[in-house]
């Protein structure tokens, strides 16, 4: 039935009675193929009655900032509306307005936070599926090579679960030329990347997304008399430090955690020897926890190792400064370079 509701219907947004609210008739949608988020849903919950499977229209903020409907004042809240059908003494929660969603799937629109669940009895405030930060992982494995040159040629198999799946599925129904446009800001911090292949795996059962990747940029080590220079973490480096306070004023949360690792075989040019590498690497936290380990497999190649994982949390204003200099560690770690020297 879910799926049904996928390939037979279309999102538009209708505005019935006070404040919008009203959900179209079920046999309208049915009729005319298209609905917002209460209409859609109702149309689920309609079909699903019709086969004697109960459901709940349960109305919520729908947003990546996570949002709670307040409980201790009577008041028209939420700006979105999902389904939860009770199973075996839990709420599957059903995203009825996405054509491409996974069935059973929540996202960061609408996870974790306090939504209306109208029951036959009368409405009940429940929170929805709270992803763990074991669930949100991103594992990357793959391998690159450094010619004389300084030109880089590489390829990496990424698999993303929980929200961090939720960040990347919709890029399988993107145009060739979208999909170019993600991934060169993707790796905006490679100049000049040639995108050589770009595959995706979608598996909706598994809820669980896999890019396979391979490009090449020119000039990517710096090259200066018989020296080359490079960063190693050419595939997942931090994307920024948080802003530095003078003052902080306000505690600060992270609202959700997340789990990376990433393997890497770096080769070196035959031309060249290790002159310095950076030292394997360690730290961890209330923040989370982070660690780089750097193997010779032999005299040309390196495995690099990266775990990075961040705890979800609401913590003091005192705190801000030891998170940032946390992440200011880690940025300085995912971009130490290696230094070779021309053999003689």
């Amino acid at each position: 039935i879910y799926q049904y509701v996928h390939d037979n219907t279309r999102y538009i947004s209708i505005r019935l009675g006070i404040g919008g609210w009203k959900p179209m008739l079920a046999k309208d949608v049915d009729r005319l193929g298209y609905g917002d988020c209460k209409a859609l849903t109702n149309y689920t919950r309609s079909l699903l009655q019709t086969v004697g499977i109960p459901s709940y229209y349960t109305v919520i903020y729908g947003d990546t900032e996570i949002r709670n409907l307040q409980q201790d004042f009577v008041s028209m809240q939420g700006n979105h509306v999902i389904l939860g059908v009770p199973i075996d003494n839990k709420i599957l929660w059903l995203e009825c307005t996405s054509q491409v969603s996974p069935f059973g799937f929540q996202g960061d629109f609408t996870d974790n936070r306090l939504a209306l669940v109208v029951k036959p009895d009368g409405g009940e405030i429940m929170r929805t599926h709270e992803f763990k930060t074991e669930q949100n992982t991103q594992i990357s494995k793959g391998s690159f090579t450094v010619d004389a040159t300084g030109t880089f040629s590489g390829s990496v198999n990424i698999t993303s679960k929980g929200t961090q799946y939720d960040n990347k599925f919709a890029n399988d129904k993107k145009s060739a030329d979208e999909r170019t446009k993600f991934y060169k800001n993707y790796f905006w911090y490679i100049n000049n990347v040639n995108l050589k292949k770009i595959n995706f795996t979608n598996d909706r059962e598994k809820v669980e997304f896999q890019e396979e990747i391979a490009f090449e940029a020119p000039s990517y080590a710096s090259v200066s008399g018989d020296r080359m220079m490079f960063a190693l973490n050419a595939f997942n480096p931090s994307r920024g430090v948080p802003q530095r306070y003078r003052t902080r004023n306000n505690p600060f949360e992270i609202d959700r955690g997340f789990y990376d690792y990433d393997e890497i075989t770096i080769t070196i040019p035959a031309e060249f020897s290790i002159d310095a590498k950076p030292d394997n690497f360690e730290e961890k936290n209330k923040f989370g926890s982070y660690k780089t380990e750097y193997n010779l497999i032999d005299e040309n190649k390196i495995q690099y190792k990266r775990t990075y994982q961040i705890n979800p949390g609401f913590y003091e204003k005192s705190e801000y400064d030891s998170f940032r200099k946390f992440k200011e560690s880690i940025s300085k770690m995912d971009n130490a370079k290696i230094v070779l020297i021309k053999k003689t």
